[in-house]
């Protein structure tokens, strides 16, 4: 890509010059992982905070679509959200059971029952499959979430799968049966962003409390009721024996749908940052975030009710990180105090390209631009000084740096098309499609088609030897070097793709384990290595 001058205003940067807040950041980006394996046992990765320091020099470029660097793709039996889980030479995942014309609904395509897999990790084939039936259907390739979504958590002995429409079940490595449970579930957004994790013995997931609970509030709100305010239950973190499935525990704080939870260590007791808020109303108060030790008695260490946060967090060593409406805030992880808030909304620097003449232009305030949306949620990830995420807008990448508090965008592809063999970038155009592994035609939100930035639960970014991969529902791919100085064309490492326009969908997270990356889309497993 074609250079062009220095952002205006930049400083140089040292080790020396950092203040407090980043070194603290620096060093854990660096040294958090460092005893980490090359596996990759559930939605957060190895250290449950999406980032993998490993010797191994994993792919920065390839294409799907021009079998470039692919070592295999492996048909999936239907389509499904979930992120993978790798364990030595086995991948685990969660698609749909076969769907039929029967499945479509009125309001489109809505399945309850999904299904377990487990693969060769060296070819994609299936090894063996377990059922999952679901205690009620949801909308099938949701927008945001579906009954799919919880990716598989595995230690390596046994594995954990969750159906988000009320069903849990653990199995060996082997395919044996240990234990599984129902669940009961609201009656709409019963599908949620919280990712299942293992802790000390116990499997912890997000659900109501049972119906013969007397601390459960009654469920009155009409069949469908999107927007309840007070007819759903309230939905709590809740832990089980992962031996037995027998519960264990409950988070008294209540959780929002919209929370996928984000873990961390304090004081050498591991933590989780939960949010409540966030659209259609739901019925968990006081709006804001919280955070949890994960110790017997699974004690509040704080709460922040005055914030209005729907669950775009991330946690390091010493901080909490998380976007409201306009802002950015850094928490103090150990009391929950503002340690800094940077306005986003409106704020900060824009690096366009200019599709004529086929250059990036010189940065402009982002003030120049109506921008409806800044944040695509779910899509924010910290590296170091600095804190990633995607634009509300097509097409746009952001950065905050947390030193100078300067916010940058930068403007990349949509989608990779490939013309006569060859690929090239379209900046704003785009063609979408969800075909299933099946062959199904799925029916309903047609904002599923769109290209993935903005009113969506993008996949969650992932980091490896400090590089970022972004991944948006039409299956571009960008790779981001995160210790650039500047924010501009040259920390594009790479856009890639995960197979043809219109043919391509995926809201999964990438996985990354030796040496290789994996990612599934609506149709296919694909292994990407160098």
């Amino acid at each position: 890509m074609t250079r062009r001058n220095e952002l205006p205003g930049a400083r140089k940067s040292t080790a020396m010059l950092l203040k407090p807040l980043v070194v603290i950041g620096l060093i854990f980006a660096l040294t958090s992982t460092s005893l980490s394996q090359d596996i990759w046992p559930e939605h957060r990765g190895p250290d449950r905070n999406y980032h993998l320091t490993s010797k191994m020099d994993y792919p920065k470029k390839w294409s799907v679509a021009t079998d470039e660097g692919i070592l295999w793709r492996a048909p999936l039996p239907e389509t499904g959200h979930s992120g993978i889980a790798v364990w030595g030479d086995k991948l685990f995942l969660t698609c749909f059971r076969r769907l039929t014309s029967e499945d479509n609904q009125r309001k489109g395509t809505w399945a309850s029952e999904t299904r377990g897999h487990c693969l060769d990790a060296e070819s994609g084939k299936i090894l063996w499959s377990c059922d999952l039936p679901g205690q009620r259907p949801n909308q099938v390739n949701g927008t945001f979430t579906d009954s799919t979504t919880p990716t598989p958590v595995t230690d390596g002995e046994h594995v954990w799968f969750v159906n988000a429409g009320g069903f849990m079940a653990c199995y060996t490595m082997e395919g044996k049966l240990v234990w599984e449970k129902e669940f009961e579930v609201r009656t709409k957004h019963s599908a949620k962003q919280f990712q299942p994790f293992l802790h000390e013995d116990n499997f912890y997931y997000a659900m109501m409390r049972d119906s013969n609970d007397p601390e459960r509030r009654p469920q009155t709100a009409k069949d469908w009721d999107k927007n309840s305010k007070s007819g759903w239950p309230w939905m709590y973190v809740r832990c089980f024996d992962a031996l037995t499935g027998k519960p264990t525990g409950i988070l008294s704080q209540g959780i929002s749908v919209h929370s996928k939870g984000a873990l961390g260590m304090l004081n050498g007791q591991t933590v989780l940052l939960h949010a409540k808020g966030g659209g259609h109303s739901p019925p968990e108060k006081p709006f804001g975030v919280s955070l949890s030790r994960l110790n017997p008695v699974l004690e509040l260490v704080w709460e922040r009710p005055d914030l209005y946060f729907e669950g775009t967090h991330f946690i390091d060593s010493r901080y909490a990180y998380c976007f409201d409406k306009a802002d950015f805030f850094v928490l103090d992880l150990a009391k929950g105090k503002t340690v800094k808030q940077i306005r986003i909304r409106g704020k900060g620097t824009f690096i366009e390209f200019d599709e004529e003449k086929g250059v990036y232009q010189n940065p402009v305030d982002v003030s120049t631009r109506s921008w409806k949306r800044f944040l695509t949620h779910r899509t924010n990830i910290g590296v170091g000084k600095y804190h990633f995420f995607m634009g509300g807008e097509p097409g746009i990448l952001g950065r905050i740096d947390l030193e100078s508090e300067q916010i940058s965008y930068l403007q990349v592809p949509v989608q990779v098309i490939v013309q006569n063999g060859k690929k090239k970038f379209s900046w704003s155009d785009f063609e979408s499609g969800d075909a299933t592994g099946s062959g199904f035609v799925v029916e309903g939100d047609k904002r599923r088609l769109s290209h993935g930035y903005g009113h969506i639960s993008a996949a969650t970014p992932i980091v490896v030897n400090n590089r970022i991969y972004f991944s948006t529902v039409l299956g571009t791919v960008y790779v981001i070097d995160a210790t650039t100085e500047h924010f501009d064309e040259n920390s594009l490492v790479a856009v890639n793709d995960l197979g043809l326009p219109g043919k391509t969908w995926t809201l999964a997270p990438f996985t990354a384990s030796n040496g290789r990356l994996y990612q599934r889309t609506s149709r296919e497993l694909i292994c990407i290595g160098n």
